[in-house]
């Protein structure tokens, strides 16, 4: 069936300006894609990504969309898409050369990794499946704040076997969100075919989540405004999400890394040739008279003149320069060492829960673009420790309201939700709970700015409870620490006391970088101490001197700062002067601290719950071997768990394994008889 044999442009009241300038973007897409294959093969460009096939889809679905109030969330195959959004060829062949002025990455990010805070573009990484999240959270965040704006996510089939697809789906069916996902089928994920990958239909899955699936022909144009047109008409009245599966074919390998020979034949590429999106589209252009051989040959010609004329100038433009800009949005770097313990601050006694509380309602009060999610976190429960007890019923439930059990799904959205303006501060129950929202932490929130050039960054905060020492065996007891402490573009913090919460989350909360907040549920209602009155910052980055010494220096943080207190009673009975570094914020890394302590004891003793190999510990002893070395005067020690993979339930094995004060103070001693 032709397009001429059901929908005209004029039935959708396309005029025929617009249906000539359609066709022109996809023309241009399809002249840059056959530009870009060619420049790999000369040489001058290193990788390409192939899109010719799918400009119907790609094109045609943004003539739906409002590019004043809508986002796209395009995935590396959108040629046509980028085009369409605004993207120019200079641009688009800036990225190809992996030039400075590279408006999506500065050279950073393999060429059509679309991204633009200005057209409403949220920063692209390779990953298949993560931007779903993404494009969950910003229709989340536009929902919460009043907008009618659409937000329209693309990929291919193949990433619809991803977790995260899945988890986005839900999420968006859940809150009946104002998200379009575009699923371009062109039947392969790299060399596996449809039928190896996708159980039954794309399409078909979108009933389970509670909103409409449609399969469609992704070559013709007019079914595809046509659907897109319903979509966003649902989506703009509330009506919630549309998933569309729009089946095409990809005519060119998967990328200048792959040779599509070893998986399919030339016959069924020349079978899909004959149903090419550009081809049918002029047919229809010509039986209408809309379009002369000398208008096409013109325009033709006007392309491929452009196409040159932006290969010319991207190619010559500069080359970036700097490769360690950008890595956060606000780099710290200690400077000034802290020698002396801090002023005790005035305020309501209270434990380490309930300053969590206290201070997730001051900055909820403060900040109106503040929303907190989780599982167990709304009305009821008010989270399993009760940290965010009282918020929904003060604040509303659309700035503290309950997740599916989905991990990656809450850090991929408070990724999303930040992008609209908001500030997300996301929950995970337990840090054991964590691994699944890796991929989100690591590869989306803490490459974000690095990868757009600085352009985007991740103003979130993950709060989780972590670490041993209440008997929750395997799965709630883990320490995660060194993970996350090796991830450029994340910080990490760990308050100790009451107070520490209230001035590190405020500080967390208005960092512009991704800050993954660890509480150590030990102390949650074993230590106690101030709520300082009033406002009351403590800066990320900066240790705190809990006790001052001079035989040895104890480096810790979290509950072990706590032991290490406790240690520091039985060394004075042994004569023993040990100074106790709290570290507060494990990245960055107070350095100076640690180096004026070391210069002051030449001994370094350091606690953690975690295990001692390749622990955050072995970092901190690292840094001093590298950097203090001719003020040691003994060896640097660490106390740490053995190599145990989980923390046993039997309260023997627990106790056994755990670090006590009177372990810490032993081997205190034995540091500073050396």
């Amino acid at each position: 069936m032709t397009m001429t044999e059901h929908l005209t442009h004029r039935d959708l009241g396309i005029g025929d300006d617009d249906l000539i300038r359609l066709y022109r973007l996809m023309l241009t897409a399809r002249r840059m894609d056959d530009r870009m294959w060619a420049l790999q093969r000369q040489g001058r460009a290193a990788f390409v990504v192939g899109s010719s096939g799918h400009e119907a889809i790609q094109v045609a679905s943004v003539f739906a969309l409002d590019t004043s109030k809508d986002w796209v969330l395009p995935y590396y195959r959108d040629m046509g898409v980028g085009l369409a959004w605004g993207f120019t060829p200079y641009e688009v062949f800036l990225a190809v050369f992996a030039k400075e002025a590279d408006p999506t990455s500065g050279g950073r990010q393999l060429p059509n990794h679309w991204s633009d805070p200005d057209r409403n573009v949220f920063t692209q990484s390779s990953v298949i499946g993560t931007q779903y999240p993404h494009a969950v959270g910003i229709a989340q965040g536009l929902r919460i704040q009043g907008s009618d704006g659409v937000v329209v996510v693309y990929g291919g089939e193949g990433s619809t076997s991803e977790g995260d697809w899945h988890e986005a789906m839900n999420w968006a069916g859940i809150h009946k969100l104002p998200v379009i996902f575009v699923i371009e089928n062109n039947q392969y994920a790299i060399s596996v075919p449809v039928h190896e990958e996708v159980a039954g239909s794309v399409a078909d899955r979108a009933q389970g989540y509670g909103f409409p699936g449609h399969r469609i022909d992704g070559n013709d144009v007019f079914e595809v405004i046509a659907t897109m047109r319903e979509a966003v008409a649902r989506a703009r009245a509330g009506e919630g999400p549309t998933l569309i599966e729009a089946m095409t074919y990809r005519y060119y390998a998967h990328t200048s890394d792959d040779n599509d020979a070893l998986y399919r034949d030339r016959e069924e590429v020349e079978a899909w040739k004959k149903k090419d999106p550009l081809a049918r589209l002029r047919s229809y252009l010509i039986e209408n008279r809309l379009l002369t051989e000398e208008q096409e040959m013109k325009m033709d010609q006007e392309v491929v003149a452009e196409l040159s004329w932006a290969v010319e100038q991207a190619e010559a433009a500069p080359d970036p320069e700097n490769p360690l800009s950008h890595v956060y949005a606000r780099p710290i770097e200690p400077s000034k060492p802290v020698t002396l313990p801090e002023p005790v601050p005035a305020g309501e006694q209270v434990n380490l829960i309930t300053a969590i509380n206290k201070t997730l309602h001051e900055i909820l009060e403060a900040h109106p673009e503040a929303v907190v999610f989780g599982e167990d976190v709304a009305r009821r429960k008010g989270g399993v420790f009760k940290a965010t007890e009282g918020l929904t019923e003060r604040f509303g439930a659309d700035r503290c309201f309950n997740t599916p059990i989905a991990e990656s799904s809450i850090v991929g959205c408070a990724i999303g939700i930040s992008a609209t303006g908001l500030r997300a501060i996301a929950e995970i129950q337990f840090a054991d709970y964590i691994h699944p929202a890796f991929d989100q932490i690591v590869s989306e929130a803490a490459r974000a700015s690095y990868r757009s050039n600085g352009r985007w960054n991740v103003p979130i905060v993950i709060r989780t409870p972590y670490g041993a020492g209440i008997h929750g065996a395997q799965y709630h007891s883990q320490s995660i620490e060194a993970f996350y402490a090796h991830v450029p573009g994340l910080k990490v913090v760990v308050p100790s006391t009451p107070a520490d919460v209230k001035g590190l989350l405020h500080s967390a909360y208005e960092d512009p970088d991704p800050v993954l907040f660890l509480e150590p549920k030990k102390l949650y209602r074993l230590a106690k101490g101030p709520f300082p009155e009033g406002e009351y910052r403590v800066p990320l980055g900066k240790a705190a001197i809990r006790r001052s010494g001079s035989d040895l220096t104890i480096v810790t943080y979290g509950a072990m700062t706590h032991f290490t207190m406790e240690a520091t009673r039985i060394l004075e009975q042994w004569g023993i002067d040990a100074e106790v570094i709290d570290l507060r914020t494990l990245k960055p890394l107070d350095w100076p601290t640690i180096e004026a302590s070391i210069k002051k004891t030449s001994r370094a003793l350091i606690v953690h719950e975690d295990n001692e190999f390749v622990g955050y510990g072995a970092e901190v002893a690292a840094q001093i071997a590298d950097k203090a070395f001719e003020w040691l005067d003994a060896p640097v020690r660490r106390y740490a768990l053995p190599d145990v993979p989980i923390m046993p339930y039997a309260g023997s094995l627990e106790n056994a394994l755990y670090p006590t004060p009177e372990r810490i103070a032993e081997r205190a001693r034995d540091l500073a008889r050396y």
